[in-house]
């Protein structure tokens, strides 16, 4: 059999119950062989049922798999397995939770079936055209019960968001539920300080994406005083007039009417979703649930397990099985076999349903071979997601058919750390329907670092290699993904480095040129520079005298004996060096007509006669100036 069917991560398209058809089921008693009057427009269900891992696994007994079953739900929230129509392919390309079939007139409801006498089911035209094919009010109090329905099943369908859940001890008369109200209420959502469980590894394997809470406290409309009672902490009892030896499908649709009874309402406008836990031995499986619905239904301790719960409110969410040459088979996360343990495996999904819930979008990848892309980075694992270090969890190798390949680094540590199989590894899983809704997945394979995998995607041999495994700090995988296992180039880094440095060196060259004005002038008033300007044509008329700081240690060599100084002391002696390098002498010592002997040999010389004439204190000795 083929059954597609189509979920989106963000915005699921749902059609739900019709108004119409709880007008036209006529009949004394909907569960004894009441034949249909009229033709019934119903949307269609899948229900996965699950068996004991033990009788499932080869080499156990009975090897049973996972069954599946053909149903529609009627507007009361009862739903009915479809019998004895003409085989399945009717149900080909039906999508659960959102095409609509039309049961026709003759056919005989019972029991929690639907005789179809021989005849199939059609699907009815322009129904499943999704959200925006439905006019869903903003304004609640306008809105019709159908349109209610609508967005009640719109949220549930929902990946991320804050979502109520319902738990149901049910009793019924010569069997209940085994635990307390308030064991399971603990078991569900922790409320009496249990670690692990539904709310819990949700919320972890979501990163606080999708989160369940549970159903408010509510008090009964109608007590009908029977051990029924309101709902408190999540939990709710319901006691139903049925025994045991009745089928598991009699008790879910009288417990279904039995809320209604008590409370006013409908189950699935209780919560999101609503777990029925069964008494022992009522049914054959563990657990089931109806794909893109609200209700999954356990068997009583079954109900407890976190496995289980995961694994039935993810078919709720629109999860399939996961397969590993076999069904259930692939256990490196929570879509394939369940476990009876109160807190475990802690663990997540698999590459492909991970990618499905969308959870990790911001962080994954698509290498499509039709375009020639080559993959070679670091991909770690989902416990890892909220690291900063972490930039990719999970990669998509893109087909042009629906069916994909989805990679991951199954990291075993935190929130995954109870990974069955493949912990540590690089898997590689197979899913189609474009890893967005309902499809089976296959675990291809599992590989430590130098493993490689190679399939033939849209005509080209695409290898997946684990170049390396990190064990240090934050683990991570080093994966390519190429043609023909070929080397991505150009490499990743260097168009990344070269640009960088260029336009940072730049901008800063043009200010290394101002340390040289800094340099000249600062030696220049520092060194006693006025004493080489006389070596040039000193002055010989003594009315010109050199500037006061040149003779500060030694008179000029030549004496007066040659040149007169020009009368501008701009255009003196010192032609080349002396206006460039001591322009605060100049200025501000202007030559005067006084010449002071004193300064000259120390003060071994003065004037003589008052006149202009310098002598030595012992005699004339070269003192003498004219």
């Amino acid at each position: 059999m083929k059954f597609l069917h189509f979920t989106t991560i963000l915005l699921s398209a749902i059609v739900t119950n019709s108004a119409k058809a709880a007008s036209s089921i006529r009949g004394s008693n909907i569960d004894n062989h009441r034949v249909l009057e009229n033709d019934q427009d119903l949307p269609f269900y899948l229900k996965e049922i699950e068996y004991d891992p033990e009788d499932s696994r080869p080499g156990q007994s009975g090897n049973r798999g996972p069954d599946r079953t053909l149903n529609v739900g009627t507007p009361d929230g009862k739903f009915y397995e479809i019998k004895n129509s003409q085989g399945s392919a009717w149900a080909d390309g039906l999508t659960s939770g959102y095409d609509h079939v039309k049961i026709p007139r003759g056919a005989i409801m019972s029991d929690g079936t639907i005789d179809m006498k021989g005849k199939s089911p059609a699907v009815v035209p322009g129904k499943g055209l999704g959200l925006f094919g439905r006019n869903l009010q903003d304004d609640a109090d306008e809105r019709t019960p159908e349109q209610e329905r609508n967005l009640s099943e719109l949220r549930r369908h929902l990946q991320t968001d804050n979502k109520t859940v319902l738990a149901v001890k049910v009793v019924g008369n010569d069997g209940t539920y085994s635990n307390t109200p308030a064991y399971l209420s603990n078991k569900v959502f922790g409320t009496g300080g249990d670690t692990v469980n539904l709310k819990s590894q949700y919320t972890a394997c979501s990163h606080g994406k999708l989160n369940f809470d549970p159903m408010v406290n509510r008090d009964m409309n109608s007590n009908p005083q029977d051990g029924t009672t309101g709902i408190v902490d999540g939990v709710v009892t319901i006691k139903v007039n049925n025994n045991v030896a009745e089928s598991d499908a009699v008790f879910r649709n009288a417990v279904t009417a039995k809320i209604k009874a008590v409370f006013g309402t409908d189950a699935y406008n209780l919560a999101d979703h609503v777990m029925y836990c069964l008494p022992p031995n009522v049914m054959g499986g563990i657990a089931y649930a109806y794909i893109n619905s609200w209700n999954s239904v356990y068997s009583n301790q079954w109900c407890d397990y976190l496995s289980t719960q995961m694994h039935e409110i993810g078919h709720n969410l629109g999860y399939a099985h996961a397969n590993e040459g076999g069904s259930y088979k692939d256990q490196t996360g929570m879509m394939g076999y369940s476990y009876s343990q109160d807190n475990g495996p802690i663990m997540c999904f698999n590459a492909a349903k991970s990618w499905q819930t969308g959870w990790y979008s911001d962080k994954a990848e698509v290498v499509d071979p039709s375009a020639g892309n080559c993959f070679e980075q670091d991909v770690y694992g989902i416990s890892d997601y909220s690291e900063g270090v972490a930039q990719v969890v999970l990669v998509k190798i893109n087909d042009s058919s629906a069916t994909d390949f989805y990679v991951n680094f199954n990291r075993k540590n935190g929130i995954n750390s109870g990974t069955v199989e493949g912990g540590n590894q690089v898997t590689v899983v197979r899913q189609g329907n474009e890893g967005t809704s309902y499809s089976e997945s296959e675990l291809m394979t599992k590989m430590s670092a130098g493993g490689t995998w190679t399939q033939t995607i849209d005509g080209k041999s695409m290898t997946v290699r684990v170049l390396s495994i990190s064990t240090s700090g934050t683990h991570f995988a080093r994966i390519r993904i190429s043609e023909n296992d070929a080397s991505c180039t150009p490499a990743t880094p260097p168009p990344t480095v070269n640009p960088t440095p260029n336009p940072t060196k730049f901008p800063t060259l043009p200010p290394v040129p101002t340390p040289p004005p800094t340099d000249i002038p600062t030696p220049s008033p520092t060194t006693p520079a006025p004493t080489p300007a006389p070596t040039n044509p000193p002055p010989t008329k003594a009315p010109t005298p050199l500037p006061t700081p040149s003779p500060t240690t030694a008179p000029p060599t030549p004496a007066p004996t040659t040149s007169s100084p020009t009368p501008s002391p701009t255009t003196g002696a010192p032609t080349t060096a002396a206006p460039t390098k001591f322009p605060t002498p100049q200025p501000t010592n202007p030559p005067t007509a006084t010449f002071d002997c004193s300064v000259l040999w120390g003060g071994a010389c003065s004037k003589a006669n008052g006149g202009n004439t310098c002598v030595w204190g012992g005699g004339n000795r070269g003192c003498s100036k004219k």
